[in-house]
């Protein structure tokens, strides 16, 4: 809309006016009727992404769009040159949604991290807190090199290792060779 923030405006297409349960609806337009509002901001709306898809055919289109807005403060309706309902007082004005840099809170110090969290033990097998039960740290695999070397690899449950597969017999040819 072109109007500056702050200024007032007169909307004089209004549709449906309703004071306290009479209902005028227009047609188009209820005639001698009038809004005053306050143009509180301009802005844009968050992004909207279009995207259109043909399957077989590689057609792929994307298009983003933001729609503009002005925000208004509806201050008086007016119906055939009197009013119908007055805003009473100026209401405060609604700052705008746009984002402003955050502030930066101070991070913690240390003593305070400590005295907040309890003393939780730490195990080996993780750096993290423990949560409730801990989990046995897994085996780790046995290594091919390992087991092409003839060692038996390491395990943790004393339980025998499979043993080695066997090499697999090579096809010969017709010919003998």
């Amino acid at each position: 809309m072109p109007a500056q923030a702050g200024s007032m405006v007169e909307l004089r297409e209004v549709l449906l006016v309703d004071d306290a349960g009479e209902v005028q609806v227009g047609a188009p337009f209820v005639e001698g009727a009038r809004v005053v509002a306050e143009v509180i901001d301009h802005g844009r709306d968050k992004k909207i992404l279009v995207f259109k898809y043909k399957n077989k055919t590689r057609y792929r289109r994307r298009h983003g769009h933001r729609q503009a807005y002005t925000r208004l403060a509806i201050r008086q309706i007016l119906t055939d040159g009197h009013e119908t309902a007055e805003i009473e007082g100026k209401k405060p004005v609604r700052t705008s949604r746009k984002r402003t840099a955050t502030k930066t809170e101070e991070q913690p110090s240390e003593t305070q991290i400590e005295a907040a969290a309890p003393a939780v033990p730490m195990t080996e097998a993780t750096t993290e807190p423990d949560e409730g039960t801990a989990r046995p740290r897994r085996a780790p695999r046995a290594r091919k090199a390992v087991e092409a070397a003839g060692a038996e690899p390491e395990s943790s449950t004393g339980a025998q290792a499979k043993p080695a597969r066997r090499a697999r017999a090579t096809k010969k040819s017709e010919n003998g060779e």
